[in-house]
């Protein structure tokens, strides 16, 4: 009866730790989401930015939100509107390996393209 009842607790703590990594992973995924979302929209008013600026940009905002990005799968396109200025659009993709348990680690993929 006491194995079982500890046996239960330890897979209930198991997987509230894992819980919890997953869940701080896809925090900072969302926040990263949205910071890139934000710069994307003002990115392509004057005064207009370079790529390069752009792309030194949203790794830095990786960097703050600890997302593993590499420059080179970050992706910046621009469709210019007359009087307006351009639109630019961000694309990146990036991998996060997730220990979710001692022994057990999964690879999460994230990709995404601002609207």
């Amino acid at each position: 009866m006491l194995i079982k009842r500890l046996l239960g607790v330890i897979l209930f703590l198991l997987a509230v730790n894992a819980g919890i990594r997953l869940a701080v992973v896809y925090y900072h995924d969302q926040q990263f989401k949205d910071s890139v979302r934000e710069y994307a929209l003002f990115a392509g008013q004057p005064p207009l930015k370079a790529d390069e600026v752009i792309r030194g940009k949203v790794m830095d905002l990786a960097r703050q939100n600890e997302i593993p990005l590499d420059p080179d799968f970050v992706e910046i396109s621009r469709q210019s509107i007359a009087g307006v200025g351009d639109k630019v659009t961000i694309k990146f993709s990036y991998a996060v390996i997730v220990q979710l348990m001692p022994g057990y680690a999964r690879r999460f993929d994230f990709s995404y393209s601002t609207p």
